[in-house]
């Protein structure tokens, strides 16, 4: 596969992360958008910008899905989705612990992933059937077998109708003697799972931007990326959970979402 789609996305991905740096301790012009706690800034908007305007520039045919309702129709079944500040509550508080995230998806299966964190200037991406990396270093998944010991990430919703659900399955992952993380950050989450930092992490109610290049960087690392039942996940918005693969089954039993061993 030519590698020119992944050295756009990163220059994209550097662009948009120099409009987050930029943004810090200025005002951020925050507005609502589909409830009082989904938080967009104006700094969402112009890294979106920019994102879409560098890829656009370079793939002109390629479809874009992109957080802040930046769309247009694919001519190439290839689409760029994009999420130009995953985090962006923490943005707006000042918490340096959000990413740029970047995918290139063509009838259905990633081909390239981006994300980058522009505040501890890590970059990871993925190409498929070619690994994962870090700073342009291979990355693989952690080998814990045993959720005791195991540190995972929980990404709770902004919505408390669906935050509530993940409280009583948190509650057996601690009994279990799990580490749990809530960071604010999806795709770091799936970064951190593809580099071994988290053995696994579990969210409901995402969107498409939210996974699309976590998933290819944690299958790449040698993870697995499934729905609450074990299968590929089809919706992200009914859950996601993205594990190192040797704990993938008990952290779904665990869960209480699927009792098999899968």
């Amino acid at each position: 596969m030519d590698r020119e789609p992944l050295r756009v996305a990163i220059e994209a991905a550097l662009e948009a992360g120099e409009i987050l740096r930029a943004g810090r301790g200025r005002d951020k012009e925050v507005r609502a958008k589909g409830h009082p706690r989904d938080a967009v800034t104006v700094f969402d908007r112009r890294a979106e910008e920019a994102i879409v305007r560098v890829l656009r520039s370079a793939f002109p045919q390629d479809g874009v899905l992109a957080e802040e309702g930046t769309t247009a129709p694919s001519q190439s079944r290839a689409t760029w989705v994009i999420d130009p500040i995953d985090g962006t509550l923490n943005f707006v508080r000042e918490l340096p612990h959000s990413a740029v995230s970047i995918a290139r998806v063509k009838e259905g299966q990633g081909e390239v992933a981006c994300i980058h964190d522009p505040w501890r200037n890590e970059l990871f991406t993925a190409q498929a059937g070619e690994g994962a990396r870090l700073d342009g270093a291979p990355i693989q998944v952690s080998d814990r077998a045993d959720l005791d010991g195991a540190l995972v990430a929980v990404g709770y919703s902004s919505r408390p109708e669906s935050a509530v659900l993940l409280h009583a399955p948190v509650q057996r992952l601690l009994a279990l003697g799990s580490g749990v993380r809530t960071s604010g950050s999806a795709v770091l989450d799936l970064a951190y799972v593809a580099c071994g930092r988290l053995d696994g992490a579990v969210y409901l109610a995402l969107h498409a931007w939210d996974v699309a290049a976590g998933t290819l960087l944690v299958t790449e690392a040698g993870g697995r990326v499934s729905d609450f039942d074990g299968r590929p996940s089809a919706d992200p918005e009914r859950g996601v959970v993205g594990t190192n693969g040797p704990l993938h089954g008990r952290l779904l039993a665990a869960m209480h979402m699927d009792g098999r061993d899968t």
